[in-house]
């Protein structure tokens, strides 16, 4: 069966090949490739610039030594050279730039390290072929910071907007850890306060969530760790009534202020988890004896009532009624 479908198909090749047309399209297809195989020897031999990604590392960093902010992991080097050249790095990964820490690395408590870019590009040229040019270098400057072990421990500061549903508040927004080890100089650490989460863009939320956010990067630091969970917790509104009495207050020994009601209902909205804090005590509305001489001389015959004290979370408050009767009695001395 295969040796016939072969047998078919190789007979049908061969009648297309020898008709004119199929000749015709033979020749235009070699043709072809020999003016393709002339334009890229011609290209190849043309100059150009490439850009090579080129392996950074830092190498023999004794045990004790804390590497704060280190080198780059890559460079990227703007070569220029004829196209045949470039093909190679195209092809082929460039050998990474070996910096050993003991030919720039001192006996500092810490300190800044900068490596000469003449000795960025020496090695470079090791790398390279010699017909090569490098015309740039990014990053242009290579550096990294290191102490030997000198930390602290720094408080995270969450930046950024978490925002919840309209039916719901933040209840509390809270880091995991809530400080972490902060690797640095003397000097930056005694001017640090704080180390600042990534910013959180958050809206709409309707329960509780947990996030992991990057710390900021700080120059010259490193933190361990360089990440933390985020956890935002969410509450609902609710509304609840509450009845209080009216309380007076510098009243003389012989009078008595009666109200009428003696109570009013105090309605208002508190988040359900702040809900079993709010007690009636924590309502105060008082009426003083001078509010009551006062009203007394502008002919008023009601009192409108208001709060002294209103409880942490409660918003929205209502209340009702919002103005009572009042008699001031008066008892006469035995």
């Amino acid at each position: 069966m295969d040796k016939f479908w072969f047998q078919n198909f190789w007979k049908k090749c061969s009648d297309f090949v020898f008709q004119r047309r199929g000749h015709d399209i033979l020749v235009f297809l070699f043709f072809l490739v020999v003016s393709a195989g002339f334009w890229l020897l011609q290209t190849l031999d043309e100059t150009f610039e490439m850009e090579v990604v080129v392996p950074v590392e830092l190498t023999n960093v004794p045990e004790e030594v804390v590497i704060t902010t280190p080198l780059p992991k890559v460079i990227t080097v703007v070569v220029r050279d004829r196209g045949s050249m470039l093909i190679r790095y195209w092809r082929d990964d460039v050998n990474p730039l070996r910096f050993s820490f003991a030919d720039y690395g001192g006996s500092a408590a810490s300190a800044h390290v900068r490596i000469p870019q003449a000795d960025v590009l020496k090695m470079l040229q090791t790398r390279l072929a010699g017909s090569s040019k490098v015309q740039t270098i990014h990053p242009d400057t290579l550096e990294y910071f290191y102490n030997h072990g000198m930390n602290a421990l720094v408080p995270v500061k969450i930046t950024g907007d978490v925002k919840t549903d309209s039916r719901f508040y933040l209840y509390d927004v809270t880091t995991d850890p809530v400080e972490v080890n902060v690797f640095a100089s003397a000097a930056t650490l005694d001017t640090l306060t704080a180390v600042q989460t990534q910013p959180l863009s958050v809206a709409g939320l309707k329960e509780n969530a947990t996030f992991e956010v990057g710390l900021r990067p700080i120059r010259g630091a490193k933190m361990e760790p360089d990440r933390v969970k985020v956890t935002a917790r969410v509450d609902f509104y609710m509304e609840n009534t509450i009845e209080i009495p009216i309380v007076s207050l510098n009243f003389p020994g012989d009078r008595e202020l009666r109200t009428f009601p003696s109570t009013v209902k105090v309605t208002y909205t508190v988040g359900f988890e702040h809900n079993k804090e709010v007690t009636r005590d924590k309502f105060v509305s008082v009426i003083t004896y001078e509010e009551i001489l006062d009203l007394q001389r502008q002919g008023v015959s009601k009192i409108p009532i208001r709060l002294k004290s209103i409880p942490e979370g409660v918003s929205n408050v209502h209340i009702e009624p919002a103005e009572v009767d009042f008699l001031v009695e008066t008892f006469s001395e035995d």
